[in-house]
C-alpha cells in the first residue's frame, strides 16, 4: 500500500506542499527569502536533473530537490495569500488599535450570508472602500434580529456605513470554541455590528458567481415554497440539493449529529457521486456517437457537475468532491485507466494551492480522509462476505463504505466533537438508500416546479420521503444510551491513534512481523499517552472564576471532581456553554452543584465574595483575593485599605460602568484588577 502510494504521482508533491503549508502558517518567513531559496532549488534541480540525464542513473537528489521545491512552495502559498500582505487590504489602513476605536467611513458589498445565530443575522462583507480609499478584505458583519431587521441582505448589494470596526472578539473562558481564530483562517480578522438603519443602499450592484447562485437559490426556494412543502421539508430540500444548511431547525441538526448522519446534510462526494451516476444515465446515448459524442457527455457532465458546485455555494466539501470527480468522468468517459488515488490527490493540491487555509478546514479534512479511507479499506473489509443477492450486495456496500469512512474519521470526530454515536451504522444503512432517492427525486421536483407541473401528490410523496428521513434520525438519536459523549481527546493522542491504526491495517492487508511489532509499539505509546494525561489531570487543580453575565458561576477541580457554586440556577445551554468544554478537556466530571457562598479558602488563600449585598465586615476575615458580584454598592477603595487583599476580581455579572469605576480605583491604590469582561476567566492554580 505505501509503495503504491509513493508511486502515485502527486502523492509526494501533496504531502510535500502540505507539510509547506503547516510550517508556513505556525512559522511566517518573509517572502523574499523564500523567493530566494525556491529559486536556488530550482537552479540545483535542473543540475541534478541534467547531471542524472547525462550520467544514465538514478539520482536520490533530485526527488530530495523535488520535495524541498513544493516544501517551499507550500511556505510560499501561505504569505502570498496572506490579505495582511497586500498593501490594498484595508488593515494597511488601520496600523493601530487606537483607530478602531474611531468610526470609518466603509463601503461594502454583501458577500456570503452565514447560518444565523439566535442573535443575529450574520454575513461576510467585502470592502470596497475605507476611510475615502480603494481597499479589499473580509469583514464580519452583525445585525441584531429584532423586529425591523427580518428581511436578509442580498447577495452582491453595496452598502455605506460610518462604524466602528473592531477586533473579532476571543474566548473568555478557557478551552471555549475560538470563533476568532476560526475565521482568521478564512482571512476574516473584525467584525462590524450595525442595525439596518445605520446601513445606506447604493445602486451598485458587485455581480459574481456567488451573486447569481444565490439568486437561482432564492427563485428555486421561493418556487417550491408555493407548491406546499413545510418549512422542514425545504430546509432538508436546501441542504441536501442546494448546499445550504442555515435554515435547518436546530433540534433536526442536532438529531443528525447524534445519530452520527450530520455528513448527510453537508454536500459532499456521497451527493456528488450520486449525482454523476445520474448524469451517466441520462447522458447515456450519447456514447453512441463514439469519440464526438463521449467528448460531448464529458464536457457536460464536468459543466453541470460545477454549475451544481457554484449553486452549493463553493464549500470545501463541494469543492473537493467536484474536483475529484471531475477527473474521475474525465477517465470514465475516456476510457482511460484512471487511479482513483491520482483524482483524489490532484484534487487536493489544487484545492490547497487555490487556498492553503482550506487544510484547516474541518470539513475539509473529515472529507478527505473519510475518501481516503473508503478507497483504502473498504476493499479489504468487502472480502469477508460474498453476497448473492443483489438487495443484500447493496446493504453490504453501504455498510463496507459507512464502516470504512467511520474508521478513518473515528480519531477526528473524537478530537474536534468528544462524541462518538454507536448507532451509526444503523442510521447510515436505512439513510444513505434513502438520501439516494431524495437527492435525485429533488432535482425532478425543482425541474418540474421551473415548469409548472410539480403536482400536490409529487409534493406530497417527495414531502413524505424527507420526514421519514428525519423520523429514522430522530428516533435513532434519541436512544442516549447509544451516544457516548465528552470524550477527552487530546492532539497526542490523535497522532498517534492515525498511527495505528495505519498500521493494523497495513497488517490486516499482508501480515508480517515487522507490521506486528510497529501495531505493538503504537499500542504501547497509545496506552502511555494516555496513562500520562490521566495522572496529569489527577494532579491537575483549579479554582476558577468563569466569565458569565448575570450570574456568577465558580468552580473548583480536585481529582478530575469539579464542582460549581453560582448565584443563581443557570440553565443547562448555559452550563453547556460555558462549562462543557472545559469539563471534557480536563477530563472531569461535575459531581456538586451548589450555591455561592461568601468565603472560600483555596490553597491557603482565603477568598471573599462581596455580592449585592455589600456585606464585607466579617469578623477576623483577611481576604487574599476579593471577589466582587453582581454589583455590589460599596465603596471599593475603602474596603481594600480596611482589609488589604492581594488581588481584586470581578466578573461580567457587574455592571460595565461598576467595572470602570473599580479598574481605576485599583489602578489608583496599585491593587491588581481582573476584570473577566477584558482578561478571560481567572484561575487559580495550585
Amino acid at each position: 500500500m505505501v509503495y503504491k502510494l509513493f508511486n502515485v504521482p502527486f502523492f509526494i508533491l501533496t504531502i510535500s506542499v502540505t507539510i509547506g503549508i503547516l510550517l508556513g502558517y505556525y512559522i511566517p518567513l518573509d517572502l523574499n527569502l523564500i523567493l530566494s531559496i525556491v529559486c536556488i532549488l530550482i537552479i540545483c534541480l535542473y543540475v541534478s536533473w541534467w547531471y542524472a540525464k547525462r550520467m544514465f542513473n538514478k539520482s536520490y537528489s533530485f526527488s530530495i530537490l523535488t520535495i524541498l521545491v513544493f516544501i517551499h512552495l507550500g511556505i510560499g502559498l501561505v504569505t502570498i495569500y496572506n490579505p495582511k500582505n497586500d498593501l490594498g487590504h484595508y488593515s494597511q489602513l488601520i496600523p493601530t488599535k487606537e483607530s478602531l476605536r474611531e468610526p470609518l467611513g466603509i463601503q461594502f458589498y454583501i458577500k456570503e450570508r452565514l447560518k444565523p445565530t439566535s442573535y443575529y443575522h450574520k454575513y461576510i462583507i467585502s470592502v470596497q472602500i475605507l476611510k475615502n480609499k480603494i481597499a479589499s478584505g473580509d469583514i464580519l458583519l452583525r445585525i441584531p434580529r429584532d423586529s425591523s431587521n427580518t428581511k436578509n441582505l442580498s447577495i452582491g448589494d453595496s452598502y455605506l456605513t460610518y462604524a466602528v470596526l473592531k477586533p473579532i472578539a476571543k474566548p473568555l473562558n478557557p478551552h471555549q470554541f475560538d470563533y476568532a481564530k476560526y475565521l482568521s483562517k478564512q482571512y476574516i480578522y473584525h467584525q462590524l455590528t450595525l442595525s439596518k438603519n445605520q446601513l445606506t443602499h447604493l445602486n451598485t450592484i458587485k455581480w459574481s458567481l456567488y451573486r447569481v447562485a444565490d439568486n437561482i437559490r432564492t427563485a428555486i426556494h421561493d418556487q417550491l415554497t408555493t407548491h406546499g412543502f413545510t418549512q422542514k421539508q425545504l430546509s432538508i430540500i436546501n441542504a441536501l440539493v442546494l448546499g445550504q444548511r442555515q435554515d435547518i431547525d436546530k433540534d433536526i441538526m442536532t438529531a443528525y449529529r447524534n445519530a452520527g448522519a450530520a455528513h448527510m446534510l453537508a454536500v459532499s462526494g456521497l451527493h456528488v457521486g450520486i449525482l454523476l451516476g445520474i448524469l451517466n444515465f441520462i447522458l447515456a446515448p450519447l456514447n453512441r456517437f463514439r469519440k464526438k459524442g463521449i467528448i460531448i457527455k464529458t464536457v457536460i457532465i464536468i459543466s453541470l457537475l460545477w454549475s451544481f458546485a457554484i449553486i452549493a455555494g463553493l464549500s470545501p466539501s463541494v469543492l473537493r468532491a467536484v474536483t475529484m470527480f471531475s477527473f474521475i468522468a474525465i477517465g470514465q468517459q475516456l476510457r482511460t485507466k484512471t487511479s482513483i488515488y491520482n483524482a483524489l490527490f490532484i484534487s487536493f493540491f489544487i484545492l490547497i494551492c487555490c487556498n492553503p487555509l482550506l487544510l484547516f478546514s474541518i470539513g475539509f479534512q473529515l472529507s478527505y480522509v473519510a475518501v481516503f479511507s473508503i478507497i483504502w479499506i473498504q476493499p479489504f473489509i468487502t472480502k469477508f462476505y460474498n453476497p448473492r443477492f443483489y438487495i443484500d450486495r447493496k446493504l453490504w456496500e453501504t455498510f463496507t463504505t459507512t464502516m470504512a469512512a467511520q474508521l478513518g474519521i473515528l480519531p477526528l470526530t473524537l478530537f474536534y466533537f468528544h462524541q462518538f454515536p454507536l448507532l451509526f451504522f444503523i442510521a447510515n444503512l436505512l439513510i444513505v438508500p434513502l438520501l439516494g432517492i431524495i437527492l435525485g427525486a429533488g432535482i425532478f421536483c425543482i425541474i418540474l416546479a421551473k415548469l409548472n407541473l410539480l403536482f400536490n401528490s409529487i409534493v406530497t410523496a417527495y414531502g413524505k420521503c424527507i420526514d421519514t428521513m428525519n423520523s429514522i434520525v430522530q428516533w435513532v438519536s434519541h436512544q442516549e444510551a447509544f451516544l457516548i459523549t465528552k470524550i477527552s481527546f487530546s492532539r497526542e493522542i490523535l497522532i498517534i491513534s492515525y498511527i495505528l491504526l495505519i498500521c493494523i491495517v497495513l497488517l490486516c492487508k499482508k501480515y508480517a512481523i515487522k507490521k506486528l511489532i510497529l501495531v505493538g509499539v503504537s499500542t504501547i505509546v497509545l496506552l502511555l499517552i494516555m496513562n500520562f494525561e490521566k495522572y496529569y489531570h489527577i494532579k491537575n487543580e483549579e479554582f476558577i472564576v468563569f466569565h458569565s453575565h448575570r450570574n456568577t458561576i465558580i468552580g473548583i477541580l480536585q481529582q478530575r471532581s469539579f464542582k460549581t457554586y453560582s448565584s443563581s440556577n443557570f440553565s443547562e445551554m448555559n452550563k453547556n456553554y460555558i462549562l462543557q468544554n472545559y469539563i471534557t478537556n480536563k477530563n472531569s466530571n461535575i459531581i456538586s452543584s451548589q450555591k455561592l457562598k461568601n468565603v472560600y479558602t483555596y490553597k491557603k488563600k482565603v477568598i471573599l465574595i462581596i455580592d449585592s449585598t455589600g456585606i464585607y465586615n466579617i469578623e477576623r476575615l483577611q481576604p487574599d483575593i476579593i471577589i466582587l458580584s453582581n454589583s455590589p454598592k460599596v465603596h471599593l477603595e475603602r474596603i481594600i485599605k480596611k482589609l488589604k487583599p492581594t488581588k481584586v476580581i470581578a466578573d461580567a455579572s457587574n455592571y460595565t460602568s461598576y467595572l470602570d469605576q473599580w479598574e481605576i480605583s485599583c489602578q489608583k491604590l496599585e491593587i491588581p484588577f481582573h476584570r473577566t469582561d477584558k482578561k478571560g476567566a481567572f484561575i487559580l492554580k495550585n
